[in-house]
């Protein structure tokens, strides 16, 4: 697979007839290679397959024809969620702690140094109830790196939150890829997002959906930090609709 990290093929991806509803075919002839250490953001309408398709990638749903291949073997995945899906019985270090092996040897150390650049050290010892949403969301983002994954899978991590938090959370996970590469596959249906996230923009739409548009961002990390450069980057890419 040479430079790829990832190849997902769906020939096909239906939804079965449920009560009134017929039987729908989500995906069809997707065919997308991801590269090593690039940042792939997958947008399109809502309802048009973005999530399933990252649950192909991430082997959790296996209904479908076709095939997810990983050019290493046994690739270290890790995946956030829309939700933080913390563990209420057990603090935000417990939380992270537990995605790695009981007997890592630096485990404790790895938690504190994620748990520093994430800007929780002080809520290390906090149940997530006391947390704010955002304050959840940079603690499941701190498990997703604290693995060192050589795969990050990520559906609409920030979605619900208001646009500062948003905006926070973006730049920090700027930081976090470029000081810990890794191959990002991360689904979001808002275009200013994408656009300030990736190198490589994959766009779905008709119906079924398939891939309608594949760019390069050719965007620098400084501009990325920009709004107004992000937000004129975005009108250019999408002045035709």
């Amino acid at each position: 697979m040479d430079s790829n990290a990832l190849r997902v093929t769906v020939e096909e991806k239906t939804f079965p007839a449920v009560e009134d509803r017929p039987e729908q075919v989500v995906l069809s002839a997707v065919d997308l290679n991801v590269e090593e250490g690039s940042f792939v953001v997958i947008t399109g309408p809502s309802g048009c397959g973005k999530s399933t398709l990252l649950n192909i990638a991430a082997g959790l749903d296996e209904d479908y024809r076709g095939q997810v291949a990983f050019s290493q073997a046994n690739a270290k995945l890790s995946f956030m969620f829309q939700t933080p899906r913390l563990l209420p019985w057990r603090t935000v270090a417990q939380n992270i702690r537990l995605v790695l092996d009981d007997d890592c040897p630096d485990g404790d150390k790895r938690v504190a140094a994620i748990l520093d650049r994430v800007g929780l050290s002080e809520a290390a010892t906090a149940y997530p109830e006391r947390l704010s949403l955002g304050m959840q969301r940079r603690a499941a983002l701190a498990r997703a790196f604290v693995v060192e994954p050589d795969i990050l899978l990520m559906d609409e991590p920030f979605v619900s939150l208001d646009d500062p938090s948003a905006d926070s959370l973006r730049t920090l996970l700027i930081e976090l890829w470029a000081s810990k590469p890794t191959t990002v596959l991360f689904v979001t249906h808002d275009r200013t997002e994408a656009v300030m996230l990736a190198t490589r923009l994959i766009r779905l739409g008709g119906k079924p959906a398939a891939i309608v548009q594949d760019t390069a961002i050719e965007l620098s990390a400084d501009e990325r930090l920009d709004r107004e450069k992000v937000l004129a980057y975005r009108m250019r890419l999408f002045d035709n609709d």
